[in-house]
């Protein structure tokens, strides 16, 4: 792998986990004192943004893939 094409791989996977890290950080910091709602509701939002992080991530990776492969 050419020395560009990793520093652009490096350079998105460090964006994406920075990006996570600060929408986890927002809607799943915080205290749920016996709320089973608020518990839920952290829950779910931490399983939709890293879900979406994921599919986001690997969907440009293989973009870039198949376009450094041509």
């Amino acid at each position: 792998m050419k020395l560009g094409r990793f520093l652009t791989l490096l350079g998105w996977s460090v964006f994406v986990m920075a990006a996570t890290g600060l929408m986890l950080f927002p809607f799943t910091y915080g205290d749920c004192v016996d709320s089973a709602e608020c518990e839920r509701a952290s829950q779910q939002a931490f399983w939709i943004i890293t879900g979406s992080a994921f599919v986001i991530y690997w969907a440009v990776a293989v973009y870039l893939f198949r376009r450094w492969s041509r």
